[in-house]
C-alpha cells in the first residue's frame, strides 16, 4: 500500500480523523469487512533527549553522575540501603563536596513578612508554640506558609506538594515535599525527618542531580529544613554551594530578624536564578 501523504498521525485522533486527514475517504475508504492497522511510530526523540540530556551538562557533572550511578548499582545488587532505600549522606559525601557561600538576598516587602510573622503566631499558638514545628507531624504546617507567601511575591511561580523526578541518565528518582518553579528555576525543598540532616541533603542533593538530568537544567536549588534550620544547596555544573539561616525562636515567639533573612535568601534565589544559569553554562 503506497503511502497516500506524509501527514504525522497525532496520538489523539480518532479513527474518523485519521481517516479524514490521510484521504482515505470515498474510493479510498475501507470497504466492509475489510481489517485496516493504524500504526503509530515513534520519532525516537525520547531516546535523543535522554542522550542530549548527557551531553549538554559538563564534564564535572557527568562524573557525578557516574560515581553515583555505582553507588545506586552497588546498593541494588548487595541490597545495603537503609530501611527505607534511601542513600546514607556517608556513601556519597564523597561525590557532594560543597563549599560555603552567601546567597545574595533580595529584599521583602515589610507588609508580606508581617503578613507571614502574624500567621505563624496563629500557627504556633494553635500547635502549642513553635517547639512543635520540629516534629515531623507538624513540620510542613509552618514550612508551608513560607512558601506560598513567596509565591505571592511572583505571577509565575507554582507550588507544587508531593513530587517525585525519576532520574534518566542517573540511576536514581528524587522525592521532594514541595517544589518551588519559576520559569527553569527549580528550588526543591526537603523536610528534615526527625532533624536528621545529614540524610535530609543526601536525598536533597541526589535530587537535585535528578532534576539537572530530566531537565536539562544548569542549577538546581535544594533547601533541607526542620522550619527552625534552614540550609539552602545550589547545585551547579562544576560545583556545590551551600547557605544557610537559623531562626532565632522560643517556645512563643518568633524573631522577625530572622525570619526575614530567611526568607529573602530564598527571594534572592528564585529571583536571581535565570542570570546565575547563564554564567554556569558560560
Amino acid at each position: 500500500m503506497e503511502m497516500i501523504n506524509k501527514n504525522k498521525m497525532l496520538s489523539s485522533w480518532t479513527i474518523e480523523e485519521t481517516l479524514d486527514d490521510f484521504k482515505m475517504t470515498g474510493e479510498l475508504a475501507p470497504r466492509s469487512k475489510q481489517v485496516h492497522v493504524l500504526v503509530l511510530v515513534s520519532d525516537g526523540s525520547s531516546l535523543i533527549a535522554k542522550v542530549d540530556s548527557a551531553r549538554t551538562h559538563s564534564e564535572s557533572r557527568r562524573k557525578r553522575w557516574r560515581e553515583l550511578n555505582d553507588i545506586f548499582d552497588k546498593n541494588k545488587k548487595a541490597k545495603t540501603n537503609n530501611e527505607d532505600g534511601d542513600v546514607r549522606w556517608s556513601e556519597v559525601k564523597s561525590v557532594f563536596v560543597y563549599e560555603s557561600y552567601i546567597q545574595k538576598r533580595k529584599p521583602i516587602p515589610a507588609d508580606k513578612l508581617k503578613f507571614l510573622c502574624d500567621y505563624l503566631a496563629y500557627a504556633s499558638k494553635a500547635m502549642n508554640g513553635y517547639d512543635e514545628a520540629l516534629k515531623e507531624a507538624t513540620c510542613c504546617h509552618f514550612i508551608a506558609p513560607v512558601l506560598i507567601m513567596l509565591c505571592g511575591l511572583f505571577d509565575d511561580v507554582k507550588l507544587e506538594v508531593e513530587e517525585s523526578v525519576d532520574g534518566s541518565n542517573v540511576h536514581a528518582n528524587g522525592v521532594f515535599e514541595f517544589v518551588l518553579t519559576r520559569g527553569k528555576t527549580k528550588i526543591c525543598v526537603m523536610a528534615a525527618k526527625k532533624n536528621d540532616f545529614e540524610q535530609g541533603k543526601a536525598e536533597a542533593l541526589v535530587g537535585c542531580e535528578v532534576v539537572a538530568d530530566r531537565e536539562g537544567v544548569f542549577v538546581v536549588y535544594s533547601i533541607v529544613t526542620d522550619f527552625i534550620e534552614w540550609h539552602l544547596y545550589r547545585s551547579g555544573e562544576n560545583s556545590i554551594l551551600r547557605d544557610s539561616c537559623t531562626l532565632a525562636v522560643s517556645s512563643n515567639t518568633l524573631d522577625i530578624k530572622s525570619l526575614r533573612d530567611m526568607c529573602e535568601m530564598i527571594y534572592g534565589a528564585l529571583s536571581g536564578h535565570e542570570e546565575e544559569s547563564k554564567k554556569e553554562k558560560a
